[in-house]
């Protein structure tokens, strides 16, 4: 039920994304100067929300356990999506948005300790490999389902999301009743218990090294991906004698889709193999494979070859963000906290870009080069570090 909760979620939450770049792009009362401008910084107030929710709320899932704090969340997300299908200004949407995202801060740490606790090494990686299977089906299916959802009505995708957490809802409310997955406000394991160790750590400041680089990595791609996932929509749907590519929602939605494919097809192959661990190289060749994913979306017009950038994109992003997590979660005992500050800095990085792109856009095409310079700055980054730290530990 842990690994299905987070495909439903995140299809609800994908179909919620695009259907809300649809809806302000078609709706007449939300058209105004700089649109894109309050767009981004639409999704920034989420991005915010969201961390703040992960870094702060997270932790109460370590002290009262991961159903009631997951159960509390679905029933805010339920509540919050479905408010969306009234919303009729952009101070609606920045309040609501605001709310949901809290909710959302307290899910995804709550889920992810659940499912990685009493783990480590080699199994903690196969189970994170599954949520990201789970998770990436959602990215795979909401997409899409949002898009064409809002061809046949523009408020559509959020009262199909609402539905779609309270069934999630009610499905969670039943199972856990009888669950005897340990729910984090007790020891997983007694004391005398052989846990599996990962057999690749490195020394403890080459260990912090790696944790630093795959945050940023993380936090920069996330950035990105927001904007391919959320700005993305309307620039598709906006007509081409006006500057953009006519497409309908539905193949806005299928090339956004494309990220989830590839996300999915990362996690199958990364969750069940482990010579990626604490090896820089595998992080770095993920975000120059974005890098390239971005470009096309910079350049090119075809439904095809923006439906291949995305899924360039979504293989970076699915070796960025499993590498992210293992070495945000490996080790630790209070996980729910931990994971909250993995998807806080995550979430900083989704506002951090959507602010970028708010203050920096004058044309459709800007926040794809947005894109490619954010992950261009991360690369070098994180080479400084590594390499800095590889120095002081051959001393």
């Amino acid at each position: 039920m842990n690994y299905v909760g987070a495909g439903v979620l995140d299809m609800a939450l994908a179909c919620t994304g695009v259907g809300l770049s649809l809806l302000v792009r078609s709706d007449p009362r939300f058209q105004t100067d700089h649109f894109y401008s309050w767009l981004a910084l639409l999704f920034a107030t989420t991005g915010v929300g969201t961390a703040l929710g992960s870094i702060y709320l997270s932790r109460l899932s370590d002290r009262f356990g991961r159903r009631p704090m997951l159960l509390i969340s679905l029933a805010g997300l339920t509540l919050t999506t479905l408010s969306l299908g009234f919303a009729a200004a952009w101070w609606h949407l920045f309040v609501i948005m605001l709310v949901r995202s809290a909710f959302m801060g307290i899910f995804w740490p709550s889920l992810e300790a659940r499912i990685t606790d009493g783990a480590e090494g080699p199994e903690m990686a196969r189970r994170l490999g599954l949520f990201g299977i789970s998770f990436c089906a959602g990215l795979l299916l909401g997409p899409a389902a949002g898009g064409g959802l809002s061809d046949l009505g523009l408020r559509l995708p959020f009262f199909a999301a609402a539905a779609l957490s309270l069934l999630l809802l009610i499905l969670m409310a039943v199972v856990f009743r009888t669950d005897t997955a340990h729910d984090g406000h007790r020891s997983p394991a007694r004391p005398d218990d052989q846990i599996e160790e990962e057999p690749l750590a490195p020394a403890p400041r080459v260990r912090r090294a790696f944790l630093l680089c795959a945050w940023i990595a993380n936090a920069l791609t996330y950035a990105a991906a927001a904007i391919l996932r959320q700005i993305f929509p309307s620039f598709a749907k906006l007509a081409a004698d006006q500057g953009g590519l006519g497409f309908t929602g539905f193949q806005a939605g299928v090339i956004g889709a494309g990220v989830g494919l590839a996300m999915l097809i990362a996690f199958v192959l990364l969750g069940h193999h482990h010579f990626w661990h604490f090896k820089f190289r595998y992080l770095l060749f993920g975000q120059i494979i974005s890098v390239l994913g971005c470009l096309v979306f910079s350049t090119c017009f075809e439904m095809a070859t923006l439906f291949a950038g995305s899924f360039l994109f979504g293989t970076g992003a699915g070796m960025v963000y499993i590498a992210s997590i293992y070495y945000s979660l490996e080790g630790h005992a209070a996980r729910a906290g931990q994971s909250g500050l993995h998807e806080g800095i995550l979430c900083f990085g989704f506002a951090g870009g959507m602010i970028i792109t708010a203050v920096l856009t004058r044309s459709h095409r800007t926040p794809y080069w947005i894109c490619v310079a954010l992950l261009l700055v991360g690369i070098a980054a994180e080479s400084l570090i590594w390499i800095r730290a590889r120095g002081r530990a051959s001393r």
